[in-house]
């Protein structure tokens, strides 16, 4: 059979060298568009301004242009005026001051507070009336005039208001901000101040959420779900986990279900707590070998040993007389010694 098998591997010297003359042809057909790749000539000015042009009139019909873009176009030389006078968007003011706000609901003190220019808040004020709204904080960007540094310096403070939701003022009583035009300057207030409320001050962001303790033995896949970065997925490798094991014993044990990341049980471990339960235990004298390779600290080697110590000294007689099995050391003994007894 291995001659069989040579003879289609083996070539003669005419196929050897149809072969080498196969591979020279191919690397000389693929090296050709290299050697004549026509020269790209220079560009034509005027083709590329006609191209810029169409553009921004497709843009103008659309109306994807970013924000005030429209606005901008419908003034025409009166806005380059304003330009001419003051820049959209002008070295921040000193007395400008940072506070979480809602882009949706500001008024114009409201932008002139946080550091706009008089022409940039009537920009956005016009976008606003005319219908619009800012779906998330990154929607800021395509305000038209709004430098990049000002972008950055405004992100972190933005906090948009979903519609339905209600807040409670000081007087105890529900506001509803799905209308704006309904709560005027009063939602603009109560909206500060529960903002202010339900953030650690300016710039220290926002306060952790906080998660409800979880017993390590007793949470079940739900209970586990609900931690910070824990899904459905981790939740259930870590009940697989706690299953085999026969119940945890300390809560760094969580720490080594496959596939949780460290991290990850560093956030998590503040809300972990262990009440006292009895462990599933094995008996090393009458355990068969399968039992013991299923537990996640014996599997197959230990479990081996375990059976033919067994079998050289009919039976265990105390725990510690693992130690005597050349593939166990102490760290491994200490892990295991409380899913152990011997009867």
């Amino acid at each position: 059979m291995w001659e069989t098998i040579r003879g289609y591997l083996t070539f003669t010297r005419k196929e050897r060298y149809g072969v080498l003359f196969l591979l020279i042809l191919v690397s000389i057909l693929f090296m050709l568009p290299y050697f004549f790749k026509p020269a790209a000539g220079d560009p034509d000015p005027a083709a590329y301004e006609t191209i810029k042009d169409e553009i921004r009139k497709f843009e103008s019909r659309t109306g994807n242009s970013p924000i005030g873009t429209d606005h901008h176009h419908r003034n025409g030389q009166q806005s380059d005026n304003e330009n001419a006078d003051e820049p959209a968007d002008k070295a921040i003011p000193r007395t400008a001051e940072l506070f979480y706000f809602d882009p949706n609901r500001n008024n114009a003190a409201d932008w002139q507070r946080l550091g706009l220019t008089q022409k940039l808040t009537k920009t956005i004020l016009h976008y606003i009336q005319k219908g619009g709204r800012f779906h998330k904080a990154e929607d800021l960007q395509k305000i038209y005039g709004l430098s990049p540094s000002c972008y950055e310096r405004l992100l972190p403070y933005v906090h948009i208001q979903k519609r339905g939701e209600f807040l409670k003022g000081g007087s105890g009583v529900s506001t509803d901000f799905s209308n704006p035009l309904k709560t005027g300057s009063r939602a603009d207030t109560l909206f500060r101040q529960h903002t202010m409320k339900t953030h650690a001050g300016a710039g220290s962001g926002y306060i952790p959420k906080k998660f409800v303790l979880t017993d390590i033995n007793q949470a079940d896949s739900s209970g586990w779900s609900a931690l910070p970065g824990i899904g459905i997925k981790l939740a259930s490798r870590i009940i697989r986990f706690r299953e085999k094991l026969g119940g945890f014993y300390e809560v760094e044990q969580v720490g080594e279900t496959y596939g949780l990341p460290d991290s990850t049980f560093q956030k998590i471990k503040p809300y972990l707590r262990m009440n006292p339960v009895s462990l599933r235990t094995i008996n090393l004298s009458q355990a068969t070998k399968e039992e013991l390779q299923s537990h996640p600290y014996i599997r197959w080697q230990i479990a081996k040993a375990i059976i033919d110590y067994r079998g050289q000294h009919t039976n265990f007689r105390s725990i510690d007389e693992l130690m005597q099995l050349a593939v166990m050391d102490s760290f491994k003994f200490q892990k295991l010694r409380p899913y152990l007894v011997v009867r």
